[in-house]
């Protein structure tokens, strides 16, 4: 079977489209990862999940949504916020994440040099925590 030069051309540009959103997704979870390791030994607090959002990420075919959760805390009687980011291959499951966690609240996460740093740990939270 031959391939026509158009027909090699589509498939690449689709193959390399794949490549960028798996990336964007990898790179996503790699550094939840990451802060997840670091944010282990820090001190925990309780906050607040203040509002979430969900942004669709497309390349070309593929499209993955991005929750994002915006929280607050107190360290020491001073406030800070965070954000925590999961992505999702379906928005109506991240709708859910989002609005299950809406005015909740949760263990943050703070690291005692810089209290503006802050991670949300699944393994901290209540049962309740969305899947």
């Amino acid at each position: 079977m031959a391939f026509d030069g158009d027909a090699l051309g589509g498939l690449l540009f689709l193959v390399v489209a794949l490549a960028i959103a798996a990336a964007g997704v990898i790179r996503l979870f790699a550094w939840s990862m990451v802060r997840g390791w670091m944010a282990g030994g820090w001190s925990t607090t309780q906050g607040r999940v203040e509002f979430g959002s969900v942004v669709e990420h497309r390349v070309r075919y593929f499209s993955y949504f991005v929750a994002t959760i915006s929280y607050s805390y107190s360290v020491n009687n001073e406030y800070y916020s965070g954000n925590f980011e999961r992505a999702f291959l379906r928005e109506s499951v991240a709708d859910r994440f989002v609005n299950s966690l809406k005015d909740q609240m949760i263990f943050v996460r703070s690291n005692p040099n810089h209290p503006a740093k802050s991670a949300i740990l699944r393994q901290d939270q209540q049962a309740g925590w969305p899947a």
